[in-house]
């Protein structure tokens, strides 16, 4: 007698109820809220992570702006802060061609106009005159170039330095006023037609960076100071091949009585002259010089070095 065979019936899985299936339903939008979470908080870090990163480079760029430099335009004055301003870019810039741009300069303090030209000739910056150069930017400045470039009517004014004849005797003057006034300050010599002095007890403080790249010490006097700035310039001219001659040849010999009369600002050099006093590389940017076409040249005097 057989059996009946078993039978076997497919079946489907059960059908959850609508509220399980809302259920379900909820935890799949709760996973995705979670997920987005996720990704706005790792795009929240990397944009934070950017933004550092953008402030990083700012920084290094502002950093590096000496290095970048590549023009150099100096102020109508110069003081202590001009080379306290200058020195990163002169030290630092890494540009090919360096220029150190004289558009009308008047002049100013020699100890920072010497320490500029030092900076200059040391790292191989050129020097451009564009309107006028006077006093310590022409004793100073325009000779340290590597090159030189005068525009057509600009014009070098010369009227002293470190080796004017009569600086021992205003220095002399300087120290009876101080005896007798203290902390006054007063000018001693003819301003701006030679080199003079400004009596400043301040000034030490005021020079405080420029004397220590001179390594001139703090507590120097005023007779010690001009006697280590006439060490120093003669050092810097004849590293550069000049002839310390070049700021004051137009104060003396011959020229002396001219000088002596106080009608000039000073005096100027032609081009044969200044390459005789061993200033050379001189470029004429407009392929001409005619300082006789600047306003100053109607209170120069025009000298000859032998």
């Amino acid at each position: 007698m057989h059996r009946p065979l078993s039978s076997c019936r497919l079946g489907r899985a059960p059908v959850p109820a609508s509220g399980e299936r809302l259920r379900l339903s909820g935890l799949a939008h709760s996973t995705k809220i979670r997920r987005v979470n996720i990704y706005l908080k790792i795009a929240a870090a990397l944009a934070s992570l950017f933004v550092l990163w953008l402030g990083a480079m700012y920084v290094v760029y502002l950093r590096d702006e000496a290095a970048r430099c590549h023009t150099l335009t100096l102020p109508e004055w110069i003081t202590a802060e001009t080379f306290n301003s200058a020195k990163e870019c002169l030290v630092r810039s890494t540009a090919p061609k360096k220029t150190v741009v004289v558009n009308a300069l008047g002049g100013g303090d020699g100890e920072a106009a010497l320490a500029i030209g030092m900076l200059i000739h040391k790292h191989n910056w050129d020097v451009e005159v564009v309107d006028s150069c006077v006093s310590a930017c022409a004793a100073f400045i325009f000779p340290a170039g590597k090159m030189k470039y005068l525009h057509r009517n600009a014009i070098l004014v010369f009227h002293g330095g470190p080796n004017q004849r009569n600086l021992s005797e205003l220095v002399g003057e300087v120290e009876k006023h101080a005896a007798a006034n203290g902390a006054a300050m007063k000018t001693f010599g003819e301003v701006n037609k030679e080199g003079y002095i400004t009596y400043n007890p301040g000034a030490a403080e005021s020079n405080k960076e420029v004397r220590e790249f001179l390594s001139i010490r703090p507590d120097i006097d005023l007779r010690e100071l001009v006697e280590a700035l006439i060490r120093l310039s003669n050092h810097f001219y004849a590293e550069l091949g000049v002839n310390p001659l070049l700021p004051d040849y137009g104060q003396i010999g011959a020229y002396e009585p001219t000088y002596k009369a106080y009608e000039h600002i000073g005096f100027m050099y032609r081009l044969d002259s200044l390459q005789r006093l061993g200033v050379d590389n001189i470029e004429l940017a407009d392929g001409e010089w005619r300082p006789e076409g600047h306003p100053m040249y109607q209170h120069v005097y025009e000298v000859t070095y032998p």
